[in-house]
């Protein structure tokens, strides 16, 4: 285990691998952070208290008009740039870390904050319009099934 020089300013709420596990999205407050990381596993007795495993931040995205980030999903078996963040304000925003910005904004997708989001992240011989679908669902508000090219 390793942890960088970050200090977070709240609490983080959720991370996980990206990219076919070449970075770390995570989390925090009202914004997510792109993390770079890379792991020392060579084995060396006489220096094998010296960590040089690290972790940096390439960038944070904040989420303007939330408080914070309730729920975040992004694809990491396959290359997929698209990032969907939920927010305390009920919206769902579509984010492309290709192009470093917000497409789209879905407000009051559910009557409560979304608490989870569900993309197809299997790659598999599917039609491509398949993975263009994603869930989200809300405590007492049901399951909705989403279509990332109407936002309906």
């Amino acid at each position: 285990a390793f942890q960088g020089k970050e200090k977070f300013h709240k609490t983080v709420r959720s991370a996980q691998f990206y990219l076919i596990d070449g970075f770390i999205l995570l989390c925090c407050g009202a914004e997510f952070h792109l993390l770079s990381f890379h792991l020392d596993t060579t084995k060396d007795d006489l220096k094998r208290y010296k960590q040089r495993s690290v972790c940096k931040l390439v960038q944070k995205f904040p989420m303007a008009s939330a408080m914070e980030i309730t729920s975040l999903s992004a694809v990491n078996d396959f290359y997929s740039y698209i990032v969907l963040r939920a927010g305390s304000n009920r919206a769902l925003e579509v984010f492309d870390l290709n192009a470093g910005c917000s497409t789209a904004v879905i407000p009051e997708v559910h009557t409560r904050s979304v608490h989870q989001i569900c993309q197809n992240k299997v790659y598999t011989t599917r039609q491509p319009e398949a993975y263009n679908l994603f869930m989200t669902t809300a405590a007492g508000d049901g399951i909705k099934l989403w279509d990332l090219r109407i936002l309906r």
